[in-house]
């Protein structure tokens, strides 16, 4: 009996942990509650079958392993692997172990690790060395000591900033994690607590991904200080020593989850990135932080003078800035950098939001001497944004509709944000994930999503991120569907010709660029809708990582489509009644979904239990057989939405398994990265064409 590779993780978590509450499973997985019990009766099924207890629970402690397992009796996931790194996954973890390596490495040692050959190695070793130039780090070898950084303190833990968080985001997390810092689990399941003890003494709950960060960055602060490798002292670091925080991270370091001696640098370090931390909860009393006040009334005067607009209710959006605005404020105030990814995109869709909200933040800029970055001044275009849409919109007769984005909550606001600005006479409801919009009991006459959707209702597919041209195609087809009309696109070269007939025009310029503004800000309505017309999706975007399986046996064909649309499940773009569905239609008709030897492509119809347009791909190490002579190897599951928006996607699968040797050479390989490279070759090939 196998075990799949998430419940294998399960596994691994529990043989490592002396016990672990639900909560932690949660977070060390990313699983949902019913994805962990799920799993954990795969793992009991497992250790009945082996011969050992299953798994305990007490409601103090939470899961534990009764039994001990033994070493010849793990699966295979866990005890090797065959992934391969990518060049920019390669250049950090070899990074990192020069960094906080505590024995000589040598080329063997990254070879052993990344599993490529010794020129791979050393290619990405000079690539690396490279790149440090540009930071005044050199990175050097001798056979005594093995490969070294050279250079300050400051920036090899400026390193570790970029780093931890980019390879916590990977999609190699857990391996990564498993090769950088083996047998540290207790250490940062500790680190991890002694941090939520921390947050509860506060009286403030981080950002989940932030507390993860922080947890790994003390670690590797740890490991650093225990090879001699310490901060330089700097003294405007000094004040800090009087706060809470400082005084919380002392008793914390002196605690058993620490192995090396911090010293007051080290602390203050550790301090500053407390501070800076993204949290969703502060209880802090904000009338005892003087300075924080004084700045944010004076911020929020000059956004209300700026944009001539009155903020109501300004207590209440005190409350809810000062727990962007605290953290924010210290990361500045002693450069602490953060990365936001979506800065650039903020600024280009939001300019006038973007640079009002600038000139607002010259009284924070004041005080601390330089201007504000563009990643921190992007986070507050949102809250002020964020408010202003609170504030205007009433229940009424309007059109109702909602937002799916399957982006996350930070996209899902920026682009509910965006149609409600763009749409005044729509009532947007809510945005909603994809699960929660099957659920969803609200009445709305309309949805716009991000993904092709299963849905009765009017359906427009947007893009996350709505530039100039996509609004316009999307009012267009919005207001024709409203009101069944069309106002032809006004030409203002020509309105720019009458008007130089009758006056002098100073700036021709902006005049034209003044009035393009004005007839796009009134035109009401333009092109048929049509899902038709929408932009479908390429094959690259619908089978992703997260949605191949590799299993190595089925017990008939009936099993092989459940273990081929597990992902989908989970994912909550099909229901449970889609995969029945499907065996049904292949029981009434025959094998027919064998469309090439040795692959399969079970689907059925829409309204059968399709939520979102999806699909998923497993290969199987043994074949099943779909029928007589129909043995069956790779099983692709297509969820359709509709009629067409699968179309472009399902042409680019089958000219890539219409090459006997793309399916040989995925059959052959061992790890995902295979089959991801021939999706995206295909998707771009489609696309040139």
């Amino acid at each position: 009996m196998n075990l799949d590779e998430r419940s294998a993780d399960v596994l691994q978590l529990l043989q490592q942990s002396p016990s672990l509450k639900m909560d932690e499973l949660q977070e060390r997985t990313g699983l949902s509650r019913r994805q962990l019990q799920y799993s954990i009766g795969k793992v009991n099924d497992w250790l009945l079958h082996h011969g050992y207890q299953p798994i305990g629970y007490e409601r103090q402690a939470g899961y534990f392993l009764t039994d001990r397992i033994r070493e010849e009796d793990l699966p295979e996931k866990l005890t090797r692997r065959s992934y391969t790194f990518s060049e920019v996954d390669r250049e950090k973890m070899f990074g990192l172990m020069i960094l906080l390596g505590e024995e000589p490495l040598s080329v063997f040692h990254f070879q052993s690790i990344a599993l490529v050959s010794r020129n791979t190695v050393l290619k990405d070793l000079q690539r690396l060395k490279r790149n440090m130039q540009e930071r005044k780090l050199q990175v050097q070898y001798s056979k005594k000591d093995g490969y070294s950084f050279k250079g300050s303190s400051r920036a090899k833990r400026q390193l570790v900033e970029e780093w931890v968080p980019d390879i916590l985001h990977s999609a190699s997390r857990e391996l990564m994690i498993r090769c950088l810092w083996p047998n540290r689990e207790e250490q940062i399941a500790a680190i991890q607590q002694q941090l939520e003890q921390t947050e509860r003494q506060l009286g403030m709950t981080f950002a989940d991904e932030r507390l993860q960060e922080l947890t790994y960055l003390m670690l590797c602060t740890d490991q650093l200080i225990g090879k001699g490798d310490v901060l330089e002292e700097n003294r405007s670091w000094g004040e800090l020593t009087a706060s809470n925080e400082y005084k919380l991270v002392e008793r914390m370091t002196s605690s058993h989850a620490f192995r090396s001696k911090w010293n007051r640098t080290e602390c203050l370090y550790a301090t500053l990135h407390l501070l800076g931390m993204n949290r969703t909860r502060d209880i802090s009393p904000l009338q005892e932080d003087d300075e924080i006040r004084r700045l944010m009334t004076e911020v929020t005067d000059e956004f209300e003078r700026w944009a001539c607009v009155s903020l109501h209710d300004r207590e209440s959006f005190y409350r809810q800035l000062y727990i962007h605005f605290r953290p924010a404020y210290y990361r500045m105030l002693y450069g602490i950098h953060v990365v936001n990814t979506m800065a650039a995109r903020i600024r280009k869709v939001y300019p006038d939001l973007y640079q009002l909200t600038r000139k607002a933040l010259q009284p924070l800029e004041t005080v601390l001497g330089h201007p504000v970055p563009e990643s921190e001044a992007a986070y507050f275009t949102v809250h002020f944004g964020g408010w202003l849409r609170r504030q205007g919109t009433l229940l009424d007769d309007r059109k109702r509709a909602v937002v799916v984005c399957a982006n996350g909550i930070g996209m899902s606001n920026i682009l509910i944000y965006t149609l409600r600005e763009l749409f005044p006479d729509i009532l947007f409801l809510d945005a909603l994930s994809v699960r929660d919009a099957a659920e969803c009991i609200l009445e709305y006459d309309m949805v716009f999503s991000t993904v092709h959707l299963r849905t009765d209702k009017t359906l427009f597919v947007v893009p996350p991120i709505l530039e100039l041209q996509d609004k316009q195609k999307l009012r267009q087809q919005v207001m024709n569907e409203l009101y069944g009309y069309t106002v032809e696109k006004m030409d203002t070269s020509s309105l720019m010709k009458i008007i130089a007939q009758y006056a002098v025009i100073s700036n021709e310029e902006e005049l034209e660029k003044a009035l393009q503004q004005h007839i796009y800000a009134h035109a009401h309505k333009t092109n048929k809708h049509s899902l038709e017309g929408a932009e479908k999706p390429v094959l690259e975007e619908l089978i992703t990582e997260q949605n191949i399986v590799f299993q190595t046996r089925a017990s008939d064909w009936k099993e092989a489509i459940r273990l081929a649309s597990r992902p989908l499940l989970e994912m909550g773009t099909i229901e449970p009644r889609y995969i029945e569905a499907m065996i049904r239609s292949i029981e009434e008709n025959g094998p027919y979904v064998v469309i090439t030897p040795g692959v399969a492509i079970p689907h059925a119809r829409p309204d059968q239990g399709v939520r979102s347009l999806s699909m998923s791909f497993m290969r199987l190490d043994e074949a099943v057989e779909f029928g007589p002579g129909k043995p069956v190897r790779l099983v692709i599951i297509l969820a359709a939405a509709d009629r067409s928006s699968h179309l472009k996607a399902l042409v680019q699968l089958t000219q890539l398994l219409g090459e006997p040797a793309n399916i040989e050479d995925i059959l052959n390989s061992t790890d995902k990265s295979v089959v991801l490279n021939y999706i995206q070759q295909y998707s771009k090939e489609e696309q040139q064409q």
